[in-house]
């Protein structure tokens, strides 16, 4: 895929738009996303690359950022289980996710059924929809192939 483009919106800008004090660190994540290949990446992703690029950084360091990037709304966070995330830039564009439980591919898909079914489930309790995070797990083609070739039986033969 081709590289994102650039948010019309300068790091530093968006930070303190939001109320972030606009560290070198919080810069730094933002940046790597806003300009990195449109994917879901792990804290540890993140933080391996912007290492690799010079940037001194701790990964408790990038994962407090990632945390106030994400209450700030700049960044999402993909649910994937017990203590483990994905981080992608918040584009405001409602989606969600199939993850392969195997090899870590996510694809991203809208439904408008699963709209008027959550709209139907907050007001069957009495709620306001404000938010969703969906991640639905399975195993993709690619990695069911390879667990499970499928089966070529020999001719049989008649005895």
């Amino acid at each position: 895929m081709p590289p994102r483009s650039p948010s019309p919106i300068h790091p530093l800008d968006a930070l303190t738009c939001a109320g972030l004090a606009g560290t070198a660190a919080q810069a730094a994540v933002l940046d790597y996303l806003q300009h990195a290949e449109h994917g879901h990446y792990s804290a540890e992703e993140i933080h391996r690359r912007i290492s690799a690029s010079g940037e001194r950084m701790n990964l408790s360091t990038t994962y407090r950022v990632l945390n106030q990037l994400v209450d700030a709304e700049l960044v999402a966070s993909v649910p994937l289980g017990k203590h483990h995330s994905l981080y992608e830039l918040n584009t405001g564009k409602a989606h969600d996710h199939l993850v392969c439980v195997v090899c870590g591919r996510v694809e991203e898909f809208s439904d408008p059924a699963f709209d008027r079914r959550r709209n139907a489930i907050a007001k069957k309790f009495g709620m306001r929809f404000v938010g969703r995070t969906l991640a639905l797990q399975g195993v993709c083609a690619e990695c069911t192939a390879r667990t499970h070739p499928p089966r070529t039986h020999p001719p049989r033969t008649r005895t």
